[in-house]
């Protein structure tokens, strides 16, 4: 996710969200993963509620510009490649275009 939120540059934002209750052992489960983006703590599963997405782990959730739900992607990737394949330029950065 690292690597995607770099080579889509600012104009992205890639942030996670932790559903584990225990916030203590959500951030030193990321800490072990390595995870440097910008986190958020949903225990009660507020924000997957309000997006509407599925109890499936790992799911991404791609929001458009004005914060409406683009896509909802209930699996997991391996590299930066696969997420900007899956987003796909239609909602992802432009390729080729300053940001």
């Amino acid at each position: 996710m690292a690597e995607y939120q770099h080579r889509a540059g600012p104009d992205v934002t890639v942030l996670t969200v932790h559903q584990d209750e225990n916030e203590t052992a959500a951030l030193l489960r990321l800490a072990e993963l390595g995870v440097r983006l910008p986190t958020l703590q949903d225990g009660r599963r507020l924000i997957a509620a309000a997006l509407r997405v599925p109890n499936v782990m790992p799911a991404t959730v791609v929001l458009r510009a004005d914060g409406s739900v683009a896509e909802v992607l209930p699996r997991s990737f391996a590299s930066a490649d696969e997420i900007a394949a899956a987003v796909g330029p239609e909602i992802g950065p432009k390729t080729g275009e300053p940001g």
